[in-house]
């Protein structure tokens, strides 16, 4: 079994970073690396990057596609270094 983390890169409307924020933290507790978000569009849209375990990939896209549908996924890359 693979223990690297991955980096998995989204697009939310900037109004649902603090509830994306809170579920990934209580999804992935201790295995959630870092969460970088810059702003984009013109502050409409933010790009969030999530470093979580290998293991975090699925639950937390299930949750993200279940609680903000308006979420763009973009690349995925597993990683044994940030």
């Amino acid at each position: 079994m693979n223990h690297f983390p991955c980096v998995m890169t989204l697009k939310v409307d900037t109004a649902s970073v603090t509830q994306l924020r809170r579920m990934v933290t209580r999804i992935c507790g201790d295995s959630l690396e870092f969460i970088r978000i810059e702003i984009c569009e013109h502050g409409t849209r933010m790009k969030v990057w999530l470093c979580v375990g290998a293991a975090m990939v699925a639950p937390v896209m299930d949750a993200v596609m279940q609680s903000l549908p308006g979420a763009e996924f973009g690349r995925f890359t597993q990683t044994s270094h940030y």
